[in-house]
């Protein structure tokens, strides 16, 4: 069975949609578990995923996050704090209209589950600011309607 196939679950480990076989069973039991503490509950999940699913160790960190955060939504409880982060940079004076753009921007990567890490830059030369910049790409000039701005960073993000 393939990660894109209708029965596996994606979900974000760091900024990428990963395919996890047995993920909601492996949920399930470890909400019948009576574990109660984070990190055991965690260290629950991984051991059952750990069979049917590649899990880099350099990605360690990435994937307890992500495991706990869909526990989290599985038993329907807030999983905000453990959205996944992603480095942004916005480019462009101080002012309102930043300060509207990242309002939307925050708004946006919200809705895609996602903490954006800010870093300003000077107002940029390559058209109107301000400009929001992923992995050295512009992704956003300017101010836009939320549709274009949401399917522009969409677009950028990912192939999801």
């Amino acid at each position: 069975m393939s990660c894109r196939s209708p029965g596996v679950p994606q979900i974000l480990v760091g900024v990428n949609r990963v395919g996890i076989v047995g993920l909601r069973d492996a949920l399930a039991r470890a909400a019948e578990s009576g574990l109660t503490e984070r990190e055991e509950i965690v260290d629950f999940l991984l051991e059952a995923l750990a069979a049917d699913n590649y899990m880099p160790a350099s990605r360690t960190d990435d994937f307890r996050i992500a495991v706990w955060r869909e526990y989290l939504r599985f038993r329907e409880e807030d999983f905000s704090e453990f959205f996944s982060e992603i480095d942004v940079t916005v480019a462009g004076e101080a002012g309102d209209e930043r300060d509207g753009f990242l309002e939307m921007l925050n708004a946006i990567f919200t809705e895609f589950e996602l903490r954006p890490v800010v870093a300003f830059a000077p107002p940029g030369g390559d058209g109107p600011d301000p400009q929001l910049i992923i992995d050295d790409e512009i992704i956003v000039r300017g101010l836009q309607s939320r549709h274009s701005f949401k399917a522009a960073i969409h677009k950028s993000i990912s192939d999801w």
